[in-house]
This record gives C-alpha cells, structure tokens and sequence, in this order.
C-alpha cells in the first residue's frame, strides 16, 4: 500500500516537474523573442506563428490523450461487461448444481422404496 502511494507521490511530482519544465521553456523562449534585435513588424509575426504552432501542438496533444481516454473507457466498459456475464452464468451454474445435489440427496434418503423414512429416535 505505501509503495502505491509512493508512486503515485513520485508520478505527481514528475507531471508537476514536466509542466514547469515546458513552461519555463515557453517563457524563456518568449522573453527570447522580445529581447531580440528585430524590428517589431517582424517580431509580432514570430510571435504570432510561435503561438500558432504551440496551440496547434497542444491542440493536437489533447485530441491524442482525450481518443486514448476514450478507447481505454470503451475497453474497460466492454471488460467490465462480459466479467458481469461471467458471474451471472456461474450463478446460474451454481445454481444448477443445488438443485441437482439436492434432488440426488432427497432421492438418496428415500431409498429404493422412494419414501423418505420416518425418523427413528
């Protein structure tokens, strides 16, 4: 149980230190930008398709991850489903098999005469 939490402890803190990576990297390349020795025409251009392309990227990214979500719930849903049919033929099969134990053992105390004895006591 500690080692799970542990890990899940360790998988935050590498998300956390992923994003901060990406957007320092993000920040620094637009200060980058701004300090360059453009004239400002041509920096707002850059500036401009720069944004462009990293929403477009991110744009794309979540697309992949929201089609990943969809076809993992799809595949746990349809698991979840035949493990329901499972459980309800082995019930049914269970069940079977009472009945069958049960009939063999009221057949079995009525002997060959195919009376139950009267207790004795």
């Amino acid at each position: 149980m500690e080692d799970r939490m542990d890990r899940d402890e360790s998988v935050t803190a590498g998300a956390g230190f992923l994003t901060g990576l990406i957007a320092g990297g993000l920040v620094g390349a637009g200060l980058g930008l701004f300090f360059a020795p453009r004239r400002g025409v041509e920096l707002r251009k850059q500036v401009s398709d720069s944004a462009t392309n990293v929403g477009q990227a991110v744009s794309k990214t979540v697309d992949e991850w929201s089609e990943q979500g969809r076809a993992f719930y799809d595949r746990v849903r349809d698991v979840a489903s035949h493990a329901g049919e499972v459980v309800d033929r082995m019930a049914t099969t269970v069940t079977g098999a009472e009945n069958v134990s049960n009939q063999a053992s009221n057949a079995a105390s009525a002997g060959p005469s195919g009376r139950v004895p009267a207790d004795r006591g």
